[in-house]
């Protein structure tokens, strides 16, 4: 089976309502994984390693962070310069019907205009960062059978399709099926009766 290198993930998440709202995200460039090569492989290790393939799309944001803040530490030259997360961050966009017309936004510019809530964006940004360190260690060929057998378990959906051609695959609002016919007015009859 071929894999194609431009894989992407896409989230989901259901609201009360039954509104859905994705996340779609975008493999990190060459020159971020290039700079930041030692803690992806130091984190793809330990989601397997610590927690396992089944429980580690769920923590893997949180174990980023932790292993930043630690790195922080020792480093605190580094404080208030973006991280990893930053960079995973600029790789989502926000996919939302607006009044039956799905768009699309960029995560923190969604997250200002409260399109989303930080609670929701909680709720899948472990599948996100899963993805982006998965896809960002391994070969293509290797991203399904490993980091898309665990995201199986969750929301995250592996597709091909960039952010445009994904919005244009989702369903179109359909028109309110349950419109009532305008009553004919009665005309004034010319036959004579």
């Amino acid at each position: 089976m071929k894999i194609d290198k431009k894989l992407n993930l896409v989230s989901t998440i259901e609201r009360d309502d039954g509104s859905l709202v994705y996340l779609h995200v975008t493999p990190l460039p060459y020159e971020v994984v290039e700079i930041n090569c030692v803690l992806l492989g130091s984190m793809f290790n330990h989601f397997f390693s610590l927690v396992g393939g089944l429980g580690a799309p769920r923590v893997a944001a949180m174990m980023l962070r932790t292993e930043i803040n630690d790195r922080l530490a020792l480093n605190p030259e580094l404080a208030g310069k973006p991280t990893i997360i930053d960079d995973i961050h600029r790789m989502i966009s926000v996919i939302w019907s607006d009044n039956g017309e799905w768009k699309k936004i960029m995560l923190e510019d969604a997250l200002k205009r409260s399109i989303i809530t930080e609670e929701e964006l909680r709720e899948v940004e472990g599948e996100l960062v899963f993805f982006t360190v998965g896809f960002a260690i391994q070969k293509a060929n290797l991203v399904i059978p490993t980091v898309g057998k665990a995201l199986e378990a969750y929301s995250g959906q592996l597709t091909s399709l960039n952010i445009t051609e994904y919005i244009d695959s989702l369903p179109k609002s359909k028109t309110d099926t349950n419109i009532q016919n305008p009553q004919a007015q009665p005309e004034q009859s010319f036959i004579p009766s």
